[in-house]
């Protein structure tokens, strides 16, 4: 089994279907940047760069522990591949908010089973309350970030570290 398939397995879930149904729309497209644990960039079926920040979840930054990591991981898991992106809208900075999908499988869910992002939360409130159970399992087993007894999470990290920026994002 690849390691590919063994970091994905925990996470297939059957949402892909059920965001369709509800009306998001969803489209084929090529990774061609990793630009940090929880956002890509792509090109679309018309050759269109596209910056696609992952819904419902939060990596560590670049410059913070385990940011670097997440990039590998995501790296690692998606990096040249044809994706299936479900686009949840834009985000505040202009990024499309999506679910990205490989071979039935939400790398979103991966990034958080895996331990190498968060739970995105917009007002203490998950995004995608179904990635709850991926994130508590991530921690659980002491997977990525959660090796640390006292992980930041990114939020908090941005907060400390950045220069006041536009609050409230959805993704």
């Amino acid at each position: 089994m690849t390691l590919l398939k063994k970091l994905l397995l925990p996470t297939l879930i059957v949402l892909f279907p059920a965001a369709v149904l509800a009306g998001q729309s969803s489209f084929e497209a090529k990774v061609v940047k990793i630009i940090d644990g929880d956002t890509i960039t792509a090109l679309d079926g018309q050759n269109t760069s596209i910056k696609i920040r992952m819904y419902g979840i939060d990596a560590p930054e670049s410059k913070q522990a385990f940011g670097q990591k997440a990039k590998q991981a995501l790296s690692s898991a998606i990096a040249a591949q044809n994706i299936t992106v479900i686009d949840h809208g834009p985000d505040i900075y202009g990024r499309m908010l999506g679910t990205i999908w490989l071979d039935g499988y939400d790398i979103n869910a991966s990034m958080v089973d895996s331990g190498y992002a968060w739970v995105y939360r917009f007002d203490g409130n998950p995004i995608v309350p179904n990635y709850l159970k991926f994130e508590a399992s991530a921690q659980k087993a002491v997977k990525g970030l959660w090796v640390d007894p006292n992980p930041v999470a990114p939020w908090e990290w941005r907060q400390q570290n950045q220069k006041p920026q536009k609050t409230k994002s959805r993704g």
